[in-house]
This record gives structure tokens, sequence and C-alpha cells, in this order.
């Protein structure tokens, strides 16, 4: 009879050790891929950082080569070097903190106000049918005329001091955060709404606890447009009727054709207005996170 082959034990150590090597050279590879990941991970945060200056980027090379190359009188559009001084002389004057801070404390005081009785008026339109048949007609009526042709009569009655700002910013944001947060509240399920009726819950209690949250993303919409559009008509009034303010500051440059002082007032303009913007978005996106409404 043939004998099989007989093979010696072999040490337990060496069934440990085999996954220590390997762990062993895994793990560059591993490191790799970390690094790769973060480097892609630059370069997409890095893109889209760079690609909203693209646009800016080429409109002002553009500016430059125009005035360098005198397409343009420098009367007309002045380099965009003259602006950089002229905005320097402003900033060291005190001319633009001044006016600026003017125009910014009537945005508190048209925003506060303003988001006020819109969220009231909303929540009073998307609520009550009552309201809605005895104000809404109006209201929309009203909404359809614009600020800008309310001035002239507006001037006779308030004159051109605040109160003539404030109303104007007041009816800017109103309008769509009343439309937006009655939109709301009318998509609310109306699910929500019978089980606060089965609670028996109170009328306020009922607005707090499920009407509120309900259209929160619609009120934070309306929110964004209110004050985007107090920014803007606080301009537009400042520009036309003013005797302070980032838009009195603007109609003074014109006036005495330096439009070096026109054009940084428009820097200045859009970059406060993006500012509101973005600082907005962001505070309703975490908002909503939280709630567990957003993603």
């Amino acid at each position: 009879m043939q004998t099989l082959p007989t093979y010696k034990s072999q040490s337990l150590d060496i069934p440990f050790q085999l996954p220590e090597r390997r762990i062993r050279r895994a793990r560059p590879r591993i490191n790799g891929q970390v690094w790769i990941a973060g480097i892609s991970r630059i370069k997409k945060v890095a893109g889209g950082i760079a690609l909203p200056l693209v646009f800016p980027a080429l409109l002002l090379l553009f500016w430059w080569i125009a005035s360098t190359w005198a397409w343009i009188p420098e009367n007309i559009l002045p380099r965009p070097i003259t602006v950089v001084h002229t905005f320097g002389d402003l900033v060291s004057g005190g001319d633009l903190a001044t006016n600026l801070g003017a125009s910014l404390r009537r945005v508190a005081e048209g925003s506060a106000l303003g988001v006020t009785l819109g969220l009231a008026l909303g929540v009073a339109l998307g609520f009550s049918p009552t309201v809605e048949s005895w104000i809404g007609p109006s209201f929309r009526m009203i909404a359809q005329i614009p600020s800008i042709a309310l001035i002239p009569l507006l001037i006779m009655v308030l004159g051109i001091d605040d109160r003539l700002k404030l109303f104007i910013m007041v009816k800017a944001c109103v309008i769509p955060l009343a439309f937006t947060t009655a939109d709301g509240i009318r998509n609310i399920p109306a699910q929500y709404l019978e089980v606060g009726r089965v609670f028996r819950l109170s009328r306020w209690t009922l607005i707090r606890r499920i009407i509120l949250p309900g259209a929160l993303p619609s009120i934070f919409s309306g929110v964004r447009q209110g004050l985007a559009h107090v920014w803007v008509s606080l301009v537009a009034v400042e520009v036309l009727a003013s005797a302070d303010g980032i838009g009195y500051l603007m109609t003074w440059g014109r006036q005495i054709f330096q439009l070096d002082v026109v054009l940084v007032c428009v820097g200045v303009i859009g970059v406060i207005g993006f500012i509101f913007d973005f600082g907005l978005r962001k505070l309703e996106s975490g908002l909503l996170r939280w709630r567990g409404i957003g993603n």
C-alpha cells in the first residue's frame, strides 16, 4: 500500500501574521484614496467658488479694455482704478459710511414693520375666509399699483422725510410676504388642521403649533422677497426724494457729473443686496433643516 506524504503542522503565528501583512500593504492604498478624495473635494469647492466669479471677471476685463483704449470717453466711463481711488476717498472722508448708515437704519425699521404687518395679514388672509372676502380683492388691487407711481402723491402728504421712505418700504415688504404666507397656509394638509380641532386647540395655539410651522417654507420665501424689495424700493425713493442715504449719494454724484461716485454707489448697493439675500438663504436652509423640512 502506498503511503501518503505527511506534513508537519506549522506554527499558529502564521495565520495571524498574514492579515497583518495585508493590512500593512493596504494602508498606503487607503491613504492614497483619502488624498484623492481630499483633492477632489478641494477642486469641487474651488470650482463652486470660482465659477460665479467668471462673469464679473470678464465684465471687469471688458471695462478695463474699453476705458484703456478709450472706446468710451473717460468722463462717461471712468477707469477701474479711478473708481477704486474714489471708493477710498469716500470711505476715508466718511461720506459713504454716513449715507450707507442712514440707508441701513431705514431698511431695519422698514423691514421690522413690514415683516410684522405682512406676516399678520398673510395669516389672516390664509386662515380666515371672511378676511379674504373682505380685504383680499382690495389688497390685490393695491398690489398692482407700482410704489414709484405713488411717490408724487405721497410727497404731497408725507413730505420727503423718513415717513415717505417707511411707507414705500412697508408696502414693498408686505405684499409678497402676505401673498406667500397666505398661499402656504392654504396648502397645509387638511389632516393637520383636523388634528388641531380634535385636540380642541385654541386659535392662537393652532396658529403657533400647526399653521406657522406648516407654512414655514413659504413664509421664508416671502421674507426673502420682501426684504429684497425693501432694499430696492428704498434706493429708488432715495434717488428721487431724499437728503441723505446711498441713493442720494448716487444722485449727488450724477448731478456734479462724477460718474465714479455713481459707480461706487452702484457697486455698494449690489454688494449689500447680495449679502442680504445670501444671509437669508443660509438662515432659511439652516432653520428648515433643523425643523426637518429641508434636505
